[in-house]
């Protein structure tokens, strides 16, 4: 472990809150729709979380599938992911003061 050299400033997640807030007035005035049979998920972000992800073949040499038990399982963090969000990068930014 080393210390800093100077301090960062990250803009996260800036435009999200627009993002949300935009797609939850075109479901909630029905003009979100991309004409198909059937409705996508509202936008939203899906939480950070473990998971676990299985390596390696799914047959063996005959055809036969191996058990997910003899796959190796590698464990791996999934960050916070927006889901059906449009145009991200041309929403306005929201920045709130942490302190």
């Amino acid at each position: 472990m080393f210390p800093a050299d100077w301090p960062s400033t990250w803009d996260v997640g800036v435009r999200l809150g627009a993002a949300l807030r935009q797609a939850y007035q075109a479901a909630e005035t029905g003009g979100g729709g991309a004409g198909g049979t059937h409705a996508g998920p509202r936008a939203h972000v899906r939480r950070a979380h473990w998971h676990t992800i299985l390596s390696g073949p799914r047959l063996r040499d005959d055809g036969s599938a191996i058990p997910s038990g003899e796959r190796r399982a590698d464990l791996r963090w999934m960050p916070p992911i927006p889901v059906n969000v449009q145009d991200l990068e041309q929403l306005p930014a929201t920045v709130r003061r942490v302190e």
